[in-house]
């Protein structure tokens, strides 16, 4: 398992895609951040015109030359582009000018990063634009148009707007209701006009992220999960390192400390590229064509392990560095101290044999061997520490302590089971 560059993308960072993700949560979504233009501000808001061109020319000659983010968020802005033109001649040559506008702003707003997200957004906004149309028209046929019926209009609207299935969209309720109230005066004809001019739209939208479907994102899954085992395994290695050589004084260990600290938001970054992965592969003609994985189980486990691990890794960290306030730190023996650091070197390498991927290679062998090879070296160094006369007494509860969250790091790895591909696959 080497350590290899991951994309913005799975880091969360700004990407190409309009809205929400389907299941409202924060965070990447389908390898597309989301970005506001509120969001725009410090060095990339300031930058000079120069500065800005300059990192748009960089950006678009990456997009040229290999798939990444950049290339991702300028096909987006390109199938936004073409939807919306496609929504407003199609809207112009059949509806009044009058609803016009509406169709290229609906398909906007259908045009998502993944073929998922664009269907659930879709399928919601249709849903928030009927009952906004359905409350124009009845209050504007019964109570007619007047700054009181328009109050309570406003407030039935909100009140229906409030409803979870809606989800992010369910601001369009009262929108919606407005300019069908406002501008039609209620009237059924107009509602009608405007939810064709809706269906319109959504159905540009829709069809520009069906036959202009995004890539299959599995790479970005691969890569952030390796990174990932690339980050816990280094840390490992470098403890070993330094404990092979001298005692580690209380900066060093904090410095370890900081660094698995690191690692859950590391963890959470891969969590949620190997979801946006899954999330591109649903209902993406691509993967009939080309095939690929609908789920991705075994980068879940990995991510799960490898997070554990990093979790037992600071816990070594902090009792080290809760050690160097001891009396008795400089008198540990010398013995133990190079023997964990070979513990900690076997336990690195059995880590780096964990399967990221349904893809791996093997069976999980050669990471049962190394676990096996690891769990050797430590029972080895308990029975030496046990039978050795320790030259302080208070060496002894730090021994137990490294010694045990040694012994949980393998206890991960030796319960880690590769995930099946048979029911990866849709």
């Amino acid at each position: 398992m080497r350590h290899v560059p991951v994309s913005p993308r799975a880091y969360g960072l700004p990407g190409p895609g309009y809205g929400p993700r389907p299941d409202g949560r924060s965070g990447p979504s389908g390898g597309t951040g989301e970005r506001s233009c509120a969001a725009m501000t410090g060095p990339t808001a300031q930058a000079s015109p120069r500065t800005w061109a300059e990192r748009a020319r960089r950006n678009a000659a990456r997009a040229v030359r290999r798939p990444g983010w950049e290339r991702d968020d300028l096909t987006m802005h390109a199938k936004a582009v073409l939807a919306a033109v496609a929504a407003w001649s199609i809207a112009s040559w059949l509806l009044p000018v009058s609803v016009t506008t509406f169709a290229p702003f609906t398909s906007l707003l259908s045009v998502h990063g993944t073929v998922y997200r664009s269907l659930w957004q879709s399928l919601r906004y249709m849903g928030a634009v009927a009952v906004g149309v359905v409350l124009a028209a009845g209050f504007g046929s019964t109570a007619g148009i007047h700054a009181w019926s328009l109050a309570v209009l406003l407030i039935a609207a909100l009140a229906v707007a409030r409803l979870r299935p809606l989800g992010a969209q369910r601001l369009q309720v009262p929108v919606t209701a407005l300019f069908a109230f406002s501008a039609g005066g209620g009237q059924l004809d107009y509602s009608l006009q405007l939810v064709a001019a809706i269906l319109i739209g959504v159905g540009c939208g829709l069809a520009t992220a069906v036959l202009w479907a995004p890539r299959l994102r599995h790479g970005s899954a691969d890569e952030a999960v390796r990174s990932l085992g690339g980050e816990v395994c280094g840390l490992l290695s470098d403890i070993a390192d330094d404990l092979r050589e001298t005692t580690p004084d209380e900066t060093r260990a904090q410095e370890w400390v900081d660094r698995a600290g690191r690692i859950d938001r590391l963890a959470w970054r891969a969590r949620a590229s190997v979801e946006d992965g899954e999330e591109a592969a649903r209902l993406n003609p691509r993967r009939l064509v080309r095939g690929g994985h609908l789920r991705l189980p075994a980068h879940h486990a990995a991510v799960n392990v490898l997070e554990r691990v990093g979790h037992q890794t600071q816990s070594i960290a902090r009792g080290l560095r809760y050690a160097a306030h001891s009396d008795h730190y400089q008198a540990l023996a010398r013995d133990f101290l190079t023997g964990y650091a070979e513990l900690l070197t076997d336990v690195a390498v059995a880590a780096r044999e964990l399967p990221v991927s349904e893809d791996a290679d093997g069976d999980g062998e050669a990471l049962r061997d190394r676990v096996g090879r690891a769990r050797r070296c430590h029972d080895r160094l308990a029975a030496r520490s046990r039978r050795t006369h320790l030259d302080a007494p208070g060496e002894w509860p730090l021994y137990g302590a490294l010694l045990t969250d040694a012994a949980r790091i393998l206890d991960d790895l030796g319960t880690h089971r590769p995930a099946g591909t048979g029911a990866a696959r849709a």
